[in-house]
């Protein structure tokens, strides 16, 4: 995952950015690390890992979202 994303995203696990995907297991995903992180801030490199996994997992959810996140 390009670095400018990362940081994006755990901004959007801390509550800093919002973002909503159009694919309803992202945005689950994203609820669920955002609660996560949230109770305990250490986590963060676990969500990014189970991040990782998942956009792995399903590529074209990965390039589009990215993208998504990249913009904002």
């Amino acid at each position: 995952m390009d670095p400018q994303v990362q940081e994006k995203v755990q901004k959007i696990f801390r509550g800093e950015l919002k973002y909503t995907s159009t694919n309803l297991a992202f945005n689950m995903l994203i609820t669920k690390s955002r609660k996560k992180v949230m109770a305990d801030p250490g986590s963060m490199d676990t969500c990014l890992k189970e991040l990782e996994e998942f956009l792995a997992k399903y590529p074209i959810v990965a390039k589009v979202d990215l993208a998504n996140i990249a913009m904002l």
